[in-house]
């Protein structure tokens, strides 16, 4: 189960990152407040989906070593 969160959770934060990227790089010069609301909410965003992977990766990693 959890390599399954893990692997979820990898492929959720680079579907982000994509999203992320093409915001920054392609709207940046169109965004409104509610824009960058919403930048700022990807953000907030991918950083938890990468949290929770990595904390998954530790748990992992540990089970694999012992």
């Amino acid at each position: 189960m959890k390599k399954t969160i893990f692997y979820i959770s990898l492929i959720l934060s680079l579907i982000l990152l994509i999203n992320i990227i093409s915001i920054l790089t392609i709207d940046m010069d169109r965004l409104t407040g509610y824009g960058y609301g919403y930048l700022t909410g990807k953000i907030i965003l991918f950083l938890a989906v990468m949290f929770i992977g990595y904390l998954t990766r530790k748990q992992i990693l540990k089970k694999k070593t012992e």
